[in-house]
């Protein structure tokens, strides 16, 4: 699995079970069932007894041996309609049941990217009218959002506010940067975030449909794909810094096309299929009944790659600008 975090779940909740209400099962436990070592329960003129002669039920409200109807007890009249209320009642669905649905990613997801588009918001501002202010939210973001991108994608415990605070974060480190990019390449920022919800939504319409299907082969192109892209830009970024090339790799050449236009279009291509894989886990935890809180951990997977794919495609359209 190419993103840690769904890498966790998938080994999470491989191994864990969930009772109808969504919590972990203890060892032993089976749907439906009693315990085998509960004992039988027996009338009270037959305990000790294995050969207590046949009763009959006398009255309603009485049981076997007794002289009169046992007090507290419903009689038939009174139970049945409570009975016919509880059959003719709906029947408890998933979010009754405390599991997650579609709708709690959905729902959780438009939040964080809402948190995401206000951080983005502040920092773009900053920028433009103090670009001093702005450079520290920059820097902010970028070191705010890998430390909760850590802590989020290892801590066993799920917590919404880091969610929500890396959602915070990220939005100062893009808009700032966004920004910059804006003042070099006017129109850059909208045809970035076409070009990602264009992305976005013509991958889930594909998983969606089923012509694309999440597979071992894909998982481990994409692995490799996302290790290859990560050593060319550290590669990349350390030569430069140390003299030894002018400028990066993406400003060479290969019979004519800039190497990196071609890093690019591949960085999209696994981030669509980092897509695929981040909406198979959503619909296996979906499947599985896992409990609602997991919805959260869903929601920060798919937006580190959403995140992730908007830079790559405004890196990516910046090279097309200057060729």
């Amino acid at each position: 699995m190419s993103n840690p975090v769904f890498s966790k779940l998938e080994k999470e909740w491989a191994t864990q079970r969930f009772t109808p209400n969504g919590y972990p099962t203890m060892p032993g436990y089976t749907p439906g069932g009693h315990s085998a070592s509960a004992p039988a329960s027996t009338y009270p003129d037959q305990a000790g007894s294995s050969s207590a002669p046949a009763q009959t039920w006398n009255a309603p409200g009485s049981y076997p041996g007794a002289t009169g109807g046992y007090q507290g007890q419903s009689t038939a009249d009174d139970a049945f309609p409570h009975m016919e209320q509880t059959f003719a009642s709906p029947a408890a669905d998933a979010v009754d049941r405390g599991r997650m649905t579609y709708d709690d990613v959905i729902v959780k997801s438009g939040i964080s990217l809402a948190v995401l588009l206000v951080g983005a918001l502040v920092s773009w501002t900053a920028v433009v009218t103090a670009p001093g202010v702005g450079f520290m939210l920059v820097l902010a973001g970028v070191i705010g959002g890998f430390v909760l991108a850590m802590v989020n994608s290892f801590s066993k415990t799920i917590r919404p506010a880091l969610v929500l605070a890396y959602a915070a974060f990220e939005g100062l480190a893009l808009g700032g940067l966004s920004a910059v990019f804006e003042n070099t390449y006017p129109g850059i920022v909208i045809q970035a975030l076409l070009a990602t919800a264009a992305v976005f939504t013509v991958t889930l319409a594909l998983f969606a449909s089923g012509k694309v299907r999440n597979s071992s082969k894909l998982m481990k192109f994409t692995l490799i794909g996302l290790v290859g892209i990560l050593v060319y830009r550290i590669l990349s970024m350390i030569l430069t810094f140390t003299g030894v090339i002018s400028s990066g790799f993406d400003s060479m050449t290969i019979m004519g096309v800039p190497l990196g236009l071609a890093v690019g279009l591949l960085a999209v291509l696994i981030g669509a299929f980092s897509l695929i894989q981040d909406f198979d886990q959503v619909k296996v935890g979906v499947q599985r009944g896992v409990p609602a809180k997991y919805a959260w951990v869903c929601t920060f997977g798919i937006l580190v790659t959403v995140v992730w794919m908007y830079l790559e495609i405004l890196r990516l359209l910046a090279i097309l600008r200057d060729n």
